[in-house]
């Protein structure tokens, strides 16, 4: 599918939301089969990304909370969409040296998955003085189960250390996907795709 950023569906500092209507818009139309979405954060909640419109010139350095991408990363200022080698090399970076509170960890979700069972009630994004940042147009995206199960995917483990058949074969059974170490990641997504 030849999709621009045009296409899509975004409110800044909505993520999660923005990735979500892209599988929806992937999935619905002629999309490759295989789609992902993808967190990166850890358990310091402290992710180092370059090249990001948030982000500090000239390079674009921001630090998330977590972030959310998928091939098509709506918030970077590389090329969209960036081929998965640049945007590795760009702005994961992975030989940059920040310490061990910003090591980045992948949670890797099932397109199909994702749709299924992601929730925002949006509260994460709200305080007592209000909205942290204006909330998208649409309606809070919920299942019939829940309203709201963000934590479940921000919440980072210790990642899974499984070879890549390992990785392929859970994805398509794990509703909240599988957290994968940089390595792993790579391999993965440059051995697979």
């Amino acid at each position: 599918m030849n999709l621009s950023r045009d296409d899509c569906i975004y409110t800044s500092h909505y993520c999660e939301e923005n990735v979500y209507k892209l599988v929806e818009t992937l999935k619905l139309g002629d999309s490759p089969t295989e789609v992902y979405a993808v967190f990166i954060s850890n358990r310091s909640k402290k992710v180092p990304l370059f090249f990001q419109k948030s982000g500090h010139p000239p390079e674009g350095l921001v630090v998330w909370f977590d972030r959310t991408f998928w091939v098509y990363d709506l918030d970077t200022t590389l090329e969209f969409p960036c081929e998965v080698t640049r945007y590795w090399s760009k702005a994961i970076r992975p030989n940059s040296v920040f310490g061990q509170d910003f090591e980045r960890y992948f949670r890797v979700v099932d397109g199909s998955m994702y749709l299924r069972h992601f929730a925002s009630n949006r509260s994460h994004m709200h305080n007592v003085e209000g909205w942290l940042a204006p909330p998208p147009t649409y309606g809070a995206i919920s299942t019939p189960e829940t309203t709201h199960n963000l934590p479940r995917y921000i919440d980072f483990p210790l990642p899974t250390e499984c070879l890549d058949s390992c990785v392929d074969e859970q994805l398509k059974l794990l509703p909240f996907g599988l957290v994968l170490t940089e390595n792993a990641f790579y391999s993965f997504f440059t051995t697979n795709y």
